[in-house]
């Protein structure tokens, strides 16, 4: 019996032993990084039946335990990944933010500088000082354009640098996961099945850090090791397996690096973005390239390229300080073309910005499988089958294709606008370039014109006392009087008329004041001082003129009516076929009722407006219009409305402008353009703003989201320390405790050796 209690004694200091050591271990890796306490698992040794029952054996260490809580750590890993990510994200979004908002680093400014001094420009169109305002404001919009478009190629070279530090160090862990999980196999193995409490540890740290870069989800396996998966579930680590992450340029766009690993024949297969956005640094990376840098980039160079697009449009709509029509005022970029790596040897395309306006945030590819050419646009992945060799070139979102050659599997990804703020650009440095001058002027008859025309006379002939009798005179017809010489070589005129008929006759009154009359076309003798009369014009003729002098009159009565004519505005389609004379619009009461146009309306025809808002199409080559007060006309890339009551013979013009240097109707429309509902439904700075919103709004959302979700982490952190942290008071305690069980133990087995003794000496 003394000998059984001696090994019950043993046991129980044994026992002591180890309780004191694990103690032990606790205390001193308290701040070791994903260490849970360890606590000894003590059972009894038995007991053995001598007849009168059974006699305790002492007691046995079944295991040291880690207090680990399974649902507590996989919460944490979830809100760490999430955490991680969001903070990712929110640091990279800040940035954007900061820069697009800023009020005197943003465009705005530049924005409205550049138009105010438009407008001054539309206040002094000819003064070098307003016009060289002008391009010193562009170069200041052209130059913010570019600094800020600098700053987001600075951002997106930074996710790339931070995907390769990110991928060499997930590759880093990786293997060092693989090892634990071979040494933890190996120690199970060694150990009947005891659990390595500290590699496991080891392990379980190893992938807390893996999960702050990407979403990890493990898979045990039944000798211990972890399968170890990332995003989606590609595959990082398998018992002892390795797969190696590549940071790889993009198939189609070698600017974009993706995540990748080998696979066999040298390649790198592609693991798409969105397999790592469920969490971890990595992904929140990857979504704020693709949520936020690209669309706001796009945005930055849509409204960049709609604006110079829209100006140039104006701009070449207009004549400059030379007379001339108006050419590109600023340089816009072509979309970006980029062609799969594994496209065919021949494989090309061309992407042109055909209508700025029409252009969206979004990139596309142009892909072809053999049959059927697709333009998907992959902001929402809406398709487009299109016909590459159809005329006109088929467009899509304001872009055309052409020049398309492709063999079955080849792509082309393309971006519209990524570099519209990088290249925009200034075309003009002359000032007198700018042109704000309008192509055309109009008019109405205010006063009587006897339009004389002596061009080309050698004698000494002076027609003077001009008049035109307005209520006489047919509007539009001509009158000239030829010199000739008679019989016996007097001197003869001979008057004709066109446009009227019957030809007006002709009265001649000598200067002694006797009349005569003849017949228009008839010759009758010249008497110096004489005043001639027909038709409502009136002149006297003295001097010596000769054979072959030439009295031309090309009358213009003054309107009597009450209508008038607007300044008149021209479209893209005058460009085709500008004005080369002046076209006249003559009002008759006589049918058909309404205007006699000449030249007659160019062959494309055009469109009467009328108040109410409904329209009269008009024929090409028609020489007559009908007319209502209020009517707009478009014709010729031409559009100017007549208003009031225009009284018979009454004439309106619309001629080229070849005196515009004061005229400030172009400039006005270019100064317009800042109010105008050029992008969409807004303006250039409406259009600024909802991207500085949009980016601003979803700061906020992340920051918020990000700030609730480390709540969320501490708390559920300072839950799985509360269970499986080392608590110093509590392992003092133990340490106390465990020192008494030592002392009684050792009690015991001083009691069995007295024991021992006493039976030695009756022996003795």
């Amino acid at each position: 019996m003394a000998t059984n209690i001696f090994s019950i004694g043993q046991s129980a200091l044994q026992a002591a032993m180890a309780a004191q050591a694990t103690t032990s271990h606790n205390i001193s890796n308290a701040t070791t990084p994903g260490y849970n306490r360890q606590v000894v698992v003590q059972s009894t040794a038995g007991g053995i039946n001598y007849g009168y029952g059974f006699v305790g054996q002492g007691t046995q260490v079944a295991e040291i335990k880690r207090v680990y809580n399974d649902f507590l750590v996989k919460q944490q890993l979830a809100s760490q990944t999430t955490a991680s990510s969001l903070d990712s994200y929110y640091s990279q979004i800040s940035q954007l933010d900061n820069l697009l908002a800023d009020k005197d680093a943003g465009l705005s400014p530049a924005l409205q500088d550049f138009f105010k001094a438009v407008q001054n420009l539309a206040s002094n169109p000819n003064t070098d000082a307003s016009r060289q305002s002008v391009l010193s404001m562009a170069s200041t919009l052209v130059a913010r354009f570019q600094s800020l478009n600098d700053q987001m190629a600075q951002s997106r070279t930074s996710v790339n640098n931070q995907i390769t530090s990110t991928v060499s160090t997930v590759n880093s862990y990786a293997v060092q996961l693989s090892e634990l999980n071979q040494a933890i196999v190996k120690a199970q193995g060694a150990s009947g099945g005891q659990a390595p409490n500290d590699l496991l540890d080891q392990r379980d740290q190893v992938i807390a850090q893996i999960n702050k870069y990407v979403k990890v989800s493990t898979v045990p396996q039944d000798n211990g090791s972890l399968s170890v998966f990332i995003g989606s579930g590609q595959p990082l680590v398998v018992g002892d397996l390795v797969t190696t992450l590549v940071a790889t340029p993009s198939p189609d766009d070698v600017s974009r690096l993706q995540i990748g690993y080998p696979v066999s024949g040298g390649k790198t297969a592609i693991i798409p973005d969105s397999f790592f956005y469920d969490g971890g640094s990595l992904g929140g990376l990857l979504k704020y390239r693709t949520e936020t840098l690209d669309p706001a980039q796009n945005s930055l160079g849509r409204i960049a390229t709609i604006l110079g697009s829209t100006f140039n449009d104006q701009q070449k709509l207009g004549l400059d300080q030379n007379g001339v029509a108006g050419t590109n005022f600023f340089n816009l970029a072509s979309p970006a073309v980029s062609g799969k790596s594994t496209n065919s040897p021949t494989a090309a395309m061309t992407a042109t910005i055909t209508n700025a306006s029409a252009l969206t945030t979004s990139d596309y590819t142009l892909s072809y499988d053999g049959t059927n050419y697709t333009v998907t646009r992959l902001s929402d992945n809406t398709q487009t089958v299109i016909n590459p060799a159809a005329v006109p070139a088929p467009v899509v979102d304001g872009v055309s294709y052409s020049g398309v050659t492709m063999a079955a599997g080849d792509s082309f990804k393309i971006k519209p606008t990524v570099d519209g703020a990088a290249q925009l650009s200034l075309a003009l440095t002359n000032t007198q370039l700018i042109a704000a001058a309008a192509p055309i002027v109009t008019g109405g008859n205010a006063a009587s014109s006897v339009g004389l025309s002596t061009t080309g006379n050698t004698g000494s002939g002076i027609a003077s006392n001009t008049s035109l009798d307005t209520s006489v005179f047919t509007q539009g017809s001509t009158l000239g009087f030829a010199v000739s010489t008679g019989g016996g070589g007097q001197l003869q005129l001979t008057g004709t008329w066109a446009g009227v008929a019957p030809a007006p006759s002709i009265t001649v009154t000598a200067p002694d004041g006797t009349s005569s009359t003849v017949a228009a076309g008839t010759a009758f003798n010249y008497i110096p001082g004489s005043t001639l009369s027909s038709g409502g014009v009136s002149f006297t003729l003295s001097g010596t003129p000769v054979a072959g002098d030439n009295f031309n009159f090309a009358p213009v009565a003054g309107n009597k009516g009450t209508a008038s004519i607007s300044a008149g505005s021209v479209d893209s389609n005058y460009l085709a076929s500008p004005l080369t004379a002046p076209m006249k619009m003559t009002y008759s009461t006589t049918a058909p009722v309404g205007f006699a146009i000449s030249p007659a309306v160019p062959a494309a025809g055009g469109v009467i407006t009328h108040k109410d808002g409904t329209t009269t199409a008009i024929a090409g080559g028609a020489t007559s219009l009908p007319y209502v007060a209020g009517d707009s006309y478009t014709f010729g890339g031409m559009t100017f409305a007549i208003s009031g009551q225009p009284a018979n013979g009454d004439q309106f013009t619309i001629s080229p402008n070849t005196n515009g240097t004061s005229d400030n109707r172009n400039a006005l429309l270019l100064a317009g353009l800042q109010t105008k509902n050029t992008i969409g439904n807004t303006t250039y700075q409406g259009s600024y703003s909802q991207l500085v919103a949009t980016i601003g709004n979803k700061t906020n959302e992340i920051n918020v989201t990000s700030t609730a979700e480390k709540a969320r982490l501490a708390a559920i952190t300072a839950e799985q320390q509360s269970e499986s942290g080392v608590n110093q008071d509590e392992e003092l305690a133990n340490m106390i405790k465990n020192q008494q069980q030592y002392q009684a133990a050792a009690k015991i087995i001083q009691a069995a050796s007295d024991m021992l003794n006493v039976l030695f000496t009756l022996g003795n």
